[in-house]
């Protein structure tokens, strides 16, 4: 006869973790702790960029992005840095350049290809976007301990990779 999955041990003796379990338990409040930051982060980025410069988070993202890549940088580029779609990426892009603070050339490797920069306003939209996010993080970052902020980083970047996420320099 089967035993029943919510059959108990035996008298007397207590149930085990297995380290198997143990790991999924580690593994589930990873993953719940990583989306609820990422949540966090996200609201508060979206209030500091949309109340401090008048942008989404989205659109400073992007700008942020052509920032650190300026003159060589394309669309899907932009787009697998950031882990969005061509098309989200497309849409910030246009924003962008209509409010001024980026230009679409053809790319001097390719006629087919786009590469996209900032503008001068774009520029220092992020510098300004930068001093915004070192201000507000600096408090409740303030309270971790440099070489735990150190190891989370490390951490986070182990796990995007092995995940299949491109590396990135930090």
């Amino acid at each position: 006869m089967a035993r029943s999955r919510a059959s108990s041990p035996p008298a007397g003796k207590r149930s085990q973790r297995s380290p198997l379990s143990d790991a999924t338990g580690d593994i589930a409040a990873l993953w719940f702790l990583v989306r609820r930051v990422d949540a966090l982060m996200d609201r508060a980025g979206e209030a500091l960029y949309r109340d401090g410069l008048g942008i989404s988070l989205a659109q400073f993202l992007v700008l942020s992005v052509v920032d650190a890549y300026p003159g060589e940088i394309n669309q899907q580029a932009v787009a697998d840095r950031l882990a969005l779609t061509k098309g989200t990426v497309s849409r910030q892009i246009d924003s962008a350049v209509a409010a001024g603070l980026m230009t679409v050339a053809v790319s001097p490797r390719s006629r087919r290809e786009h590469v996209v920069t900032l503008t001068p306003l774009g520029t220092e939209l992020v510098r300004k976007g930068d001093a915004l996010l070192d201000d507000s993080m600096t408090d409740g970052i303030a309270e971790l301990d440099a070489r735990d902020l150190a190891a989370t980083i490390r951490t986070l970047g182990a796990l995007n990779t092995a995940m299949g996420g491109s590396p990135l320099e930090v």
